[in-house]
């Protein structure tokens, strides 16, 4: 090992300092960015970033909590209309039963199904 002052015992991890962990030896190796070596127009202060940041998780709260409202609405909405068809197909039901049988047999029955829906409900 001596010899080699390149190679380092990281529990057999990495062989080399250069050497990458995917294998991937063609790929350069990035850095971070220097700001001041960036034009003036484009640098911007921590400070500035992280307001600009702040604005825009703010916009982004009122867009989801306008969607959530918007969604809350169209549910409410879907919940009444299914309402609506489920009244209207009982009422249907129950006409095409009344045409068919006696009116005391009707309401028998109509208590029996009162008392059947308390039971499973």
């Amino acid at each position: 090992m001596a010899d080699q002052p390149d190679k380092i015992p990281l529990a057999g991890a990495v062989e080399k300092i250069t050497k990458r962990v995917s294998g991937k030896a063609w790929k350069i190796q990035k850095t971070a960015t220097v700001r001041t070596q960036q034009p003036k127009s484009l640098r911007r202060s921590w400070e500035k970033r992280s307001e600009e940041r702040q604005k825009l998780n703010v916009v982004k709260a009122l867009q989801k909590q306008l969607q959530d409202d918007k969604q809350a609405e169209k549910d409410r909405k879907r919940e009444i209309t299914q309402e609506r068809r489920r009244i209207e197909e009982e009422k249907a039901r129950q006409e095409a039963l009344a045409a068919k049988m006696s009116k005391k047999r009707l309401e028998r029955m109509r208590r029996k199904e009162k008392r059947k829906k308390a039971r499973v409900a």
